[in-house]
């Protein structure tokens, strides 16, 4: 058994959940806002920041450059790249461009390390521990580095790189250097010698990374933030975190191609991306900013959110209450007296309703309680009236039996003077009308239905010559389901006078019956000449608009038929025609599966 949940609940209940779920939706619609707005405004803060660390991040590689170019310019390095002299003399030009790289480390304590490699493999290295040259023949491995392999000519510019390690410019390095982090910044200088382009050389600039990095040190004011430079290929140079040197950024910053901006990134640690782009470079210098930082801005929020929720919800449970009580005191009083009014006290009415429509409900159940007595008075006299029709029902019976009567008498008048055809005709006759009036039921037998086509072919041959043969397809199981009379009388006159007309009334009707689980099926078949495809689309509109007008002959029609079958049936039920012309037509009936 269901249970029964009263009206006053069920207002309750919806006015709770329409007020929750609005009140939901506006504090998840502020939250969205309020955190869009400040990561709006941490990216304007970010980036107005990034324009300062820009001029600091310029300031230090314009003066490494300069410090390079003004190495690039002292004779002594074209000396040692012309290799003028005996091989003695260019021995003590090598230790004077060591002794000159020396002195720039020492002046300029950001820089690690100074090559140069000429392209006949000569090499000269100065670093923090130790000064040295060799031939190395090519074999060393910068020959092969990308740094050599991408500045084949760049002569007009500094080429910068970043995550290198001083192993890639040791000859011989070990394990552990291999394995070491890539804390250094590149750039090289191409100086060519006309001469002999054998002996034109790369100056090779390494720079202590974490040097530029101690210029954007302040950005990040908090362990959970990322800060970092990228390089054009999306390669980290520069990270206040070492372990990210070197490795992808994935971050998609360089396909956006504006100048600075922000985006979301979601996953496991959803951020903001927050990228600006430095001039006159290809390096682009980019800060992650964890989401739940903005969150923890936004818990205040939700504090006061929550708060003013509960007050909310309160004054709704208070306003809820009042409300419903308002409204449904009217309709309970209502109730009381409709179930008076089901006990027999009739005359009850409602004394006071308010002025809206369940006032208006009110007035229209006073109306009809003090009605209730005209009802049944009227109904009363319905029964007697209808008492009355039944005895004039029989009455009218009356005249189909004299006429029946009748007709029997002049077929044994014909019989007698050897009139066959007119007493065949008149037995047909009298067999139709016996089937017709003998009882006023709107519904037959299928098989009395039947019948009744059999004389009313056997009258037409009569009429139009002997030329139309029937064909009957019926089941056993079929012959006592129920359906509506005369339902095929007009599609059988319609073949008679339409189908056969043009073939002097000779041809071949049939009538299959088919019954399934839910369905009656009566397909009425004849090899007439059809119909052209624009009538038949004519009749298909006709049966599908609304009425059932007459057909010309003063049949009743397909239209009707039709309609008969969709007012006692409904509306997936009816008639279906198809036909070609020249080949016959074939109409269907279909309606429900039901016992006489």
């Amino acid at each position: 058994m269901r249970m029964r949940i009263s009206l006053k609940r069920q207002l309750s209940l919806i006015f709770l959940v329409i007020s929750i779920v609005m009140m939901l939706v506006s504090s998840v619609l502020v939250y969205y806002q309020v955190l869009d707005l400040l990561k709006s405004r941490s990216e304007k803060s970010t980036v107005q920041l990034f324009r300062h660390v820009e001029r600091s991040i310029s300031a230090f590689r314009n003066e490494a450059e300069q410090v390079s170019l003004n190495l690039l310019m002292d004779p002594i390095v074209r000396e040692v790249l012309e290799q003028k002299g005996s091989a003695v003399n260019h021995l003590f030009r090598t230790l004077e461009l060591r002794e000159l790289f020396k002195q720039t480390l020492a002046k300029y304590r950001y820089f690690d390390s100074i090559y140069l490699f000429t392209e006949d493999g000569e090499m000269v290295a100065v670093t923090d521990s130790r000064s040295y040259s060799a031939y190395t023949n090519r074999d060393h491995a910068f020959y092969r580095s990308r740094i050599y392999l991408d500045n084949t000519n760049p002569y007009s510019k500094t080429v910068w790189y970043g995550g290198g390690r001083a192993a890639d410019f040791m000859e011989n390095p070990g394990e552990a250097d291999q394995r070491a982090v890539p804390d250094l910044l590149t750039f090289v200088r191409h100086i060519k010698i006309l001469q002999n382009e054998t002996r034109s050389g790369i100056l090779v600039f390494n720079i202590k990374e974490k040097e530029l990095a101690s210029v954007y040190q302040d950005l990040s004011d908090s362990a959970d933030m990322r800060t970092y430079i990228v390089d054009r290929e999306e390669r980290i140079v520069s990270a206040l975190d070492k372990n990210d040197l070197g490795n992808k950024s994935g971050s998609a910053a360089n396909r956006e191609g504006n100048a600075y901006g922000s985006y979301s990134q979601g996953g496991e640690k959803s951020r903001q991306i927050v990228y600006y782009r430095l001039p006159d470079n290809d390096w682009m210098l980019i800060k992650e900013i964890p989401m739940k930082l903005f969150n923890q801005d936004v818990m205040s929020l939700q504090k006061i959110l929550l708060i003013v929720f509960a007050v909310s919800l309160l004054l709704i449970v208070l306003l809820t209450l009042y409300w419903t009580n308002l409204i449904l005191l009217p309709l309970k009083e209502l109730a009381g007296k409709m179930q008076k009014l089901e006990r027999g006290n009739l005359g009850v009415l409602i004394s006071r309703f308010p002025k809206n429509e369940i006032g208006l409900l009110g007035r229209h159940f006073n109306r009809m309680s003090l009605s209730i007595s005209e009802l049944v008075e009227q109904n009363e006299k319905t029964e007697r009236k209808k008492r009355e029709s039944e005895v004039k029902a029989l009455q009218a019976q009356i005249t189909p039996h004299f006429l029946h009567n009748t007709l029997n008498g002049i077929r044994w008048m014909a019989i007698v003077s050897n009139a066959r055809n007119i007493a065949d005709s008149l037995t047909a006759l009298g067999k139709m009308l016996h089937l017709f009036y003998r009882d006023t039921f709107l519904f037959c037998s299928v098989k009395d239905e039947l019948e009744y086509i059999v004389h009313y072919v056997k009258m037409m041959n009569m009429r139009y010559g002997e030329g139309i043969k029937l064909e009957i397809d019926m089941p056993e199981n079929a012959g006592q389901l129920s359906i509506l009379k005369l339902i095929l009388q007009p599609i059988v006159e319609n073949a008679f006078l339409h189908g056969f007309e043009q073939k002097h009334f000779k041809g071949l009707i049939r009538i299959e019956v088919r019954v399934n689980e839910e369905e009656l099926l009566i397909q009425v078949t004849d090899d007439g000449s059809g119909m052209p495809a624009e009538r038949l689309e004519q009749i298909r509109r006709s049966m599908e608009a609304s009425g059932g007008e007459t057909e010309s002959g003063g049949s009743i029609g397909l239209n009707n038929t039709n309609t008969r079958i969709r007012l006692h049936y409904g509306n997936e039920y009816g008639v279906d025609i198809r036909s070609e012309y020249g080949s016959g037509t074939i109409v269907l009936l279909r309606i429900p599966n039901r016992a006489f």
